[in-house]
């Protein structure tokens, strides 16, 4: 004789097991989203270091343009506060403006302004970027030039992984709830 179980068999899922999937797939989820911020916290690091390189790459061949020029910052940052006199030719925005006749030391002034602090720009329509350094943030350029054995020593550093600024005008870094100053640095030392 042939006995048939009847009795009720669910073949669908507990809600244990969905909610164990559930945490493994959160879990996951999470990580790629880590992950995520990360690979663009890191392309923002490269692009930023990539244009300071080009900005130290920019000085080194004006100083080599101009050996006569004494392009020492006497450890402070170049001070982007009083234009300093523009050697060169340039559109501010509006017109084009005509070289002025300078100085191997004005030219020296004028190069470490420009590259650090940009051309003046007075364009009503919008914002002017007229410099390298207006693509990073913060950019302090310090050049130790009086070494004895023609050593030039240019230090660029720029606020790293900020995010903005709070309603009291301070930065905000994506790294600290602190507030607090978050710099890279890249130092290059070339020889006249």
């Amino acid at each position: 004789m042939l006995i048939i179980d009847r009795r009720d068999k669910h073949s669908g899922f507990s809600l244990i097991e969905v909610m164990v999937t559930l945490t493994i797939t959160v879990v996951g989820l999470v990580g790629l989203a880590t992950l995520q911020l990360q690979a663009n916290r890191a392309t923002l690091d490269t692009g930023n270091r990539s244009q300071a390189v080009w900005i130290t790459q920019d000085l080194i061949n004006r100083i080599r343009a101009n050996p006569e020029g004494n392009y020492d910052t006497n450890n402070a940052a170049v001070d982007c506060a009083a234009p300093a006199r523009i050697c060169v030719a340039f559109h501010n925005g509006n017109s084009r403006q005509a070289a002025q006749s300078c100085s191997a030391q004005q030219l020296a002034i004028s190069d470490l302004w420009e590259v650090a602090c940009g051309t003046p720009a007075t364009a009503s329509t919008g914002t002017i970027r007229s410099s390298s350094a207006n693509f990073i943030a913060n950019p302090q350029l310090i050049i130790n030039d009086s070494n004895a054995d023609q050593r030039i020593e240019i230090t660029l550093s720029w606020d790293s992984r900020t995010s903005g600024k709070n309603s009291a005008d301070k930065t905000i870094y994506a790294t600290d709830a602190q507030e607090s100053t978050s710099r890279s640095e890249l130092t290059t030392v070339v020889y006249r």
